[in-house]
């Protein structure tokens, strides 16, 4: 069975220091097994290369894991301005870990499935899940990476996200084993005595009881709603568009109003709602763009998203993890670890009520269990698993979770 513990710093910028404080704490709390990997999520503003070689020095496994505006823990709550380490250890579970070369639009379905075979190379058995850590590059959908991992994987499930930053503090990076990059995808395959769960789930209000089929859009870029521009369409439902194409607070503007998508093959969803983020809206030709791809014949409407919402979601969310863990228990199966990723827009609705999602889940998952999340600028997580065949999506404005 897996075996894990949580470490967390504050101590940033002596790198020595705070990589030392983490690596302490780790190894006087676990015993180091025959397979191990430690997830890092670590605030922006970090020299993230240099603190992740020395951790990967120090500890003695690889690191994985995400640069973030904020991130969580069972035990502190909250954690703005540090790093968590939760680091994860085996006798029965296999782990294998392989980095694309820097990644491009042109070029980003040839690196995941390089990547991947390579990491398939060295795992002893079938994958069960892949945790994905992909970087967030303009011009890369983050529907790529579920989407071609499922490809070269043939429905492996997979969990993941990506890296988060402020416009002010740092950059984004992904952690890759012994190094940081901004460009790279990294891709951790688990097999053996493993049975990963995952949710995913939304709380959202309607703004309005319409909804249009998108008649013209490429990617992310919506063109067309019926018969009238994506602006007209939005106008409908009494947004500002001014307002939304040059606002005085543009996060909390487009966080705040989501598109809901329903897509004309929804059958492997469960019920799930795509959400989609509002990122612009261009008022010369009528269009919009959001974060995550809306197709052509998909369903749109809009609906609004507030910190009562995130309460539900995360409840919802915590509950379903643990009826889930509680059906593979029956047959004496053991969980311990907790991944959570959860979409900055929720860290920005919640503004002055910041700790909500992070004190939900403290509160609704067992205490036995270590748990560790952050904020991201989407999210990936099967939206149904069938016969070992997961349905994966990109996710936004959503809250995910994995129990190992």
């Amino acid at each position: 069975m897996l075996k894990s513990t949580v470490a967390i710093t504050y101590e940033l910028d002596d790198i020595q220091a705070g990589v030392s404080e983490l690596a302490d704490e780790t190894l006087k709390n676990l015993t180091l097994q025959k397979n191990s990997f430690a997830l890092l999520l670590c605030d922006s503003d970090v020299k993230h290369e240099e603190f992740v070689a020395e951790l990967r020095r120090k500890l003695g496994v690889p690191i994985v894991g995400f640069s973030t505006t904020a991130m969580f823990s069972g035990g502190e709550g909250l954690c703005d301005g540090g790093a968590i380490l939760t680091t994860v250890t085996s006798d029965d579970v296999n782990f294998s870990l392989a980095t694309s070369e820097p990644l491009t639009p042109d070029n980003v379905a040839e690196e995941i499935e390089k990547t991947y075979k390579k990491a398939l190379a060295g795992l002893d058995g079938a994958p069960e899940l892949i945790m994905a850590f992909p970087p967030y590059i303009l011009g890369i959908m983050l529907d790529t990476y579920p989407r071609e991992f499922s490809r070269v994987s043939g429905g492996v499930p997979i969990f993941g996200g990506l890296p988060a930053h402020d416009e002010v503090n740092g950059r984004s990076s992904v952690y890759c084993g012994d190094t940081a990059s901004g460009n790279r995808v990294t891709a951790l395959l688990l097999s053996g005595a493993v049975k990963p769960v995952m949710t995913v789930k939304n709380s959202l209000g309607s703004l309005a009881n319409l909804k249009r089929t998108v008649t013209r859009s490429k990617d992310n870029v919506v063109y067309s709603v019926g018969d009238d521009t994506f602006v007209h369409f939005l106008e409908q439902f009494g947004l500002d568009v001014t307002k939304l194409a040059n606002p005085e607070d543009k996060t909390t503007s487009f966080t705040t109003y989501p598109l809901l998508l329903e897509l004309a093959n929804a059958q492997d969803l469960d019920g799930v709602p795509i959400v989609r983020t509002l990122h612009g809206v261009n008022l010369e030709d009528g269009s919009g763009t959001a974060i995550g791809e809306v197709p052509e014949g998909c369903t749109l409407s809009v609906g609004v998203l507030q910190p009562h919402d995130i309460d539900i979601s995360t409840q919802n969310s915590t509950k379903d993890l643990i009826e889930k863990m509680k059906e593979n228990e029956r047959g004496g199966y053991r969980y311990s670890t907790v991944f959570a990723v959860s979409c900055v827009a929720r860290y920005y609705v919640m503004a002055s009520k910041n700790t909500l999602e992070a004190d939900a889940l403290k509160k609704g998952l067992p205490p036995e269990l270590s748990l560790s999340g952050f904020y991201s600028f989407g999210e990936i997580c099967p939206t149904s698993v069938r016969s070992g065949k997961a349905a994966n999506a990109a996710h936004n404005e959503s809250l995910v979770l994995l129990a190992l």
